[in-house]
């Protein structure tokens, strides 16, 4: 309690302070503390965004902030109730959203010579397919958000996953979306958070606040985190600079292990669709799925979760040189609507099931009927091989 009466009494910035940054703090619902790290959160847990001044009193560092009850953390470090400072009255605020484009803008070439209209690091050529070219570009926009500009109330909003595009506003607030903000002072000023310049060879840099929504704390619910991430396919990177690890982009199988990872099983690390083996046991299939969808042999038991590998067929056999070309996950089970099961679960693997997979440019939910003819078969996550769980954040 004496922390919060501390927190509620904080001074007002002198007239001499000094501004020096912005930056933007987000929590993972309420109670939870403020972090300049990434926010990510659950959907249902109502996580919001605020933003912090750091300033200069008298040679002292203090922080600019509204009274809250939750601890303050910036860089991993806790702020000190006595080091913050009310914000004046006259600034202005200014929100943006920044986001990646999906497809290469315009008719912008790729600096590594890629020939796809999505991303990729790595030759589509069925020639020299999967040679390394290096990280190909990718670019960001800002588009600035209605609200309030002054006062606690524009300081502070909902940390929304909606993008500018009413076209791509299909997964009711689930995904990834960042976020930018801009701070006018009485003098005119202007101090702004990093935004959609801010990038390096992997993509945007983590400094841009990322807010990643996801429906639950399963495998398939972290998957969700990634919608309106674009396809990058080869995605690579060193460590904590994977681009999937920075939700910058993901091919089809490093998406799905991105989202074993953030489950909290720390011990996968991203791996081709062939190499999920080291994560996962077959548990049906091989079977071969003609251009409706449906198998040459029934595959039971499968259930939401389970991992669908697909070798193309048809006019697309051969078209890579692996053994499986694609991979996603089983969102949901369906069946056919004029069946017995009259398009509710049946327990069995055919077109008309839903399955999530990186498509171009981003990740999807579509019939499996939409990738076939195919060769298909079934994994499902070996929980006991995949490390302790670390509780997600």
């Amino acid at each position: 309690m004496a922390a919060i009466a501390l927190l509620a009494a904080a001074p007002a910035a002198r007239a001499d302070a000094i501004l020096e940054e912005v930056r933007i703090v987000g929590r993972a619902g309420p109670g939870a503390p403020w972090r300049d790290g990434p926010t990510e959160a659950r959907l249902d847990a109502r996580p919001e965004l605020m933003v912090v001044g750091l300033a200069r009193d008298s040679g002292r560092r203090v922080y600019l902030v509204d009274p809250v009850d939750e601890p303050l953390e910036l860089g991993g470090k806790r702020v000190r109730a006595a080091d913050r400072r009310r914000w004046p009255t006259e600034v202005a605020v200014r929100w943006s959203q920044v986001e990646p484009h999906a497809f290469r803008e315009g008719d912008r070439a790729s600096p590594v010579g890629t020939t796809t209209a999505w991303h990729s690091n790595v030759s589509t050529d069925p020639r020299d397919f999967g040679r390394w070219l290096g990280y190909d570009e990718i670019t960001y926009f800002e588009t600035r958000l209605p609200g309030k500009t002054r006062g606690p109330v524009a300081r502070r909003r909902p940390a929304l996953v909606r993008p500018s595009s009413r076209e791509e506003d299909v997964h009711g607030g689930l995904g990834t979306m960042r976020y930018k903000v801009e701070v006018t002072l009485a003098d005119g000023r202007v101090l702004a958070s990093p935004g959609a310049r801010a990038v390096d060879r992997y993509g945007i840099l983590p400094s841009v606040h990322r807010v990643s929504l996801r429906r639950d704390d399963t495998i398939l619910g972290h998957l969700t985190a990634y919608f309106l991430v674009p396809e990058v396919f080869g995605s690579a990177g060193p460590g904590r600079n994977h681009q999937t690890e920075r939700f910058v982009g993901a091919d089809c199988a490093d998406v799905l292990t991105g989202a074993v990872r953030r489950a909290g099983y720390q011990k996968v690390w991203h791996a081709s669709a062939a190499a999920l083996v080291r994560y996962a046991r077959v548990v049906a299939g091989p079977a071969v799925l003609d251009e409706s969808g449906h198998p040459d042999y029934p595959i039971l038991g499968v259930a939401a979760g389970d991992i669908v590998r697909i070798d193309y067929g048809g006019s697309l056999t051969g078209a890579t040189p692996r053994s499986w070309d694609h991979v996603g996950l089983l969102w949901r089970d369906r069946s056919d609507p004029d069946g017995p099961a009259r398009g509710g679960p049946d327990g069995a693997l055919d077109g008309f099931d839903l399955v999530v997979h990186m498509g171009h440019p981003r990740l999807e939910i579509e019939p499996l009927s939409a990738q076939a003819p195919a060769r298909v078969d079934v994994l499902r996550w070996d929980l006991r091989h995949l490390g302790p769980r670390r509780r997600a954040r």
